[in-house]
């Protein structure tokens, strides 16, 4: 992740002659909107079509200065959309885990990661730790990619991290009775994820891709939390019940999720007002760019 944060200041560097964005500073000292999309942020025009942004749409402020303009496929990079000229870039629902916006975003979710991610990894193994963090860095893009304004991006592990949140909640109500004091550990990170989620209403953050994340978190708890140490038989039949009614419920909310966005004449109307899931309705914030 710091290597292709380096990356995307570079690319900031040969597409605009800076280093980072200063009109209008980016708050998170990195690269500007155009950039990010151009380096493989999630943004819907490019992964599937959009009938309000087609391919031949000029857009303007791309990159170098304000009277630059640049077609949807440049915008995009990678190539373009091939020679069939239609918006195919699926990878853009895998790729932005490992982007961010910049230093300031980059060092909050580095903290989080070795808070977080160094213990549930050592008690999960790294197979299963892999699993759970790329599936619900996926699912909460997908989720994102679905339900956000067609014009807005994102990029960032936090979808990622919040899944591991998700999945401690699992571990704490599995090992309620071996745990010394169960009830402040979930409250405390009930309390963390409320802020979290709050926070996430402010502009320049994802909630749909936090929101996507925590729920995939949850079910691949339920599906690959170890077993608790002193399980009877019937607590291990049921356990097993729970494992794979989670897992039908995962591959179904993937399913029907990536169905629904491709589907879908335009994703934004889906679900139009799911929007204030991730913005607040003040200084036109939860409109598209």
């Amino acid at each position: 992740m710091a290597g292709l944060l380096i990356y995307e200041f570079v690319r900031y560097h040969n597409l605009t002659g800076s280093v980072i964005e200063t009109n209008p500073f980016n708050p998170m000292i990195g690269p500007s909107f155009q950039v990010l999309v151009n380096m493989g942020a999630r943004f819907t025009p490019c992964i599937r079509p959009v009938p309000s942004f087609p391919t031949d749409t000029l857009i303007g402020n791309c990159f170098a200065n304000e009277t630059d303009t640049c077609t949807l496929p440049e915008l995009c990079g990678f190539g373009g959309f091939g020679s069939s000229g239609i918006p195919d870039q699926s990878f853009r629902l895998i790729l932005p885990i490992f982007l961010h916006a910049g230093v300031i975003h980059f060092l909050i979710n580095m903290m989080t990661h070795l808070r977080l991610g160094a213990d549930l990894e050592r008690s999960l193994g790294t197979p299963r730790y892999v699993v759970l963090y790329m599936a619900s860095g996926i699912w909460g893009f997908v989720l994102s990619a679905m339900l956000s304004q067609n014009l807005s991006a994102s990029a960032g592990c936090s979808g990622a991290l919040f899944g591991l949140i998700g999945y401690m909640f699992i571990d704490v109500l599995v090992n309620w009775k071996f745990l010394p004091h169960p009830m402040r550990d979930l409250m405390s990170l009930l309390v963390v994820t409320i802020i979290s989620l709050v926070l996430g209403l402010l502009p320049g953050l994802d909630n749909f891709a936090h929101i996507g994340g925590f729920v995939t978190g949850l079910l691949i708890g339920l599906v690959v939390a170890p077993m608790r140490p002193s399980a009877t038989r019937n607590v291990k039949i049921a356990t097993w019940i729970v494992r794979v009614v989670a897992l039908v419920i995962l591959i179904v909310l993937f399913a029907i999720s990536i169905q629904q966005f491709y589907s879908a004449e335009d994703p934004s109307t889906i679900c139009p007002n799911c929007k204030y899931l991730s913005c607040l309705p003040v200084n036109n914030w939860c409109d598209p760019i």
